[in-house]
């Protein structure tokens, strides 16, 4: 597969430039030159990661070299009440989705490269049909809903992608706490590229201006659009999307924002409703779930994306139950 950049799509690149580089030379965000499919992919998790990496970077994975590199069940989809299924993609030895992304990059790039943008998001690609394609072999066969903590676009970037390229995908949830810049895009239709950040308990959702944002604009409004985004981001400008833009961004993309004051309420309220354990990170993507239904009386499955264990956030979930560490470990 060839790619090209957001900036411009006079030169082709090779997937093997798109692995080693964050950016191409023209400081654009590296992207496919043709549309993938995705609407054709195996039964199994693993076998559907393995697809599609294979498609976006002429790999050739089996399901085995998966299972070998990243454990037979790297994730764990748990199904709660309400059609809310908590998608654990943390579950090898650093309890984080990172570490995953990290053993699937060295899989396809080779050790000691760093992990791209690009790979970064072709791994997410790839893990959300792998989620997407074991629950259709449970029986669920409607679209699914995501929901999942913004930050700098990556996560929210990838399951925008798997959509577009067919995967059974229907709104996108992106949960912001108090720096909220994506929210004040989607509902005000303008974006402060000089804001403040302001740092809580959650530093994944500590972001003012999403480093990936920039493929969201380019794929709601093409090159232009484009730059004009980058100019406002050079100036410190406020940001404002043509009308015919902002209606493309707002379509089947939601901004909630659950403020850290919550954390605590929610997590609590999570474990008295369900049983379930919430990191602070996943409780943003949680109460912002619950915010959505709320404002929109919508209600279809969804996956809720949780990228590390609530144990690397113990003492703060042990405080909000009320009980101490030692005792959460029991839990």
């Amino acid at each position: 597969m060839l790619y090209v950049t957001t900036r411009t799509d006079c030169e082709t690149f090779t997937a093997q430039r798109a692995l080693s580089e964050n950016r191409g030379p023209d400081g654009g965000l590296y992207l496919p030159f043709q549309r993938p499919v995705l609407d054709q992919l195996g039964p199994s998790m693993n076998q559907a990661v393995a697809q599609v990496l294979n498609l976006l970077f002429q790999a050739r994975l089996t399901a085995w070299d998966v299972d070998f590199t990243v454990g037979r069940y790297p994730v764990r989809l748990v199904q709660l009440r309400q059609k809310i299924i908590m998608a654990e993609a943390w579950h090898n030895p650093q309890w984080t989705f990172s570490s995953m992304v990290k053993n699937l990059s060295d899989l396809i790039a080779g050790r000691d490269q760093p992990v791209t943008g690009w790979t970064r998001i072709a791994v997410g690609i790839a893990v959300l049909a792998g989620m997407l394609a074991e629950l259709k072999s449970e029986g669920l066969q409607e679209k699914v809903d995501i929901s999942l903590v913004s930050g700098d676009f990556f996560g929210p970037i990838s399951a925008w992608y798997g959509r577009s390229w067919g995967l059974p995908i229907g709104n996108i949830i992106c949960c912001c706490n108090e720096n909220n810049s994506l929210w004040d895009l989607l509902t005000q239709g303008q974006l402060r590229t000089d804001a403040v950040c302001i740092p809580t308990g959650i530093p994944q959702a500590d972001v003012v201006v999403p480093s990936q944002l920039e493929r969201l604009i380019f794929g709601a409004g093409g090159r232009g659009e484009t730059e004009r985004y980058l100019a406002c981001c050079r100036r410190g400008g406020m940001y404002c999307p043509e009308e015919d833009t902002l209606s493309s961004l707002r379509e089947g993309l939601y901004a909630s924002v659950v403020s850290s004051q919550r954390m605590e309420r929610t997590i609590r309220g999570a474990y008295g409703t369900h049983g379930y354990l919430l990191s602070r990170p996943s409780a943003l993507a949680y109460g912002g779930l619950l915010d959505y239904r709320a404002k929109t009386g919508a209600i279809r499955p969804t996956l809720v994306l949780t990228g590390e264990s609530p144990m690397l956030d113990g003492a703060f979930v042990a405080k909000a139950l009320g009980i101490t560490e030692e005792k959460l470990k029991t839990l």
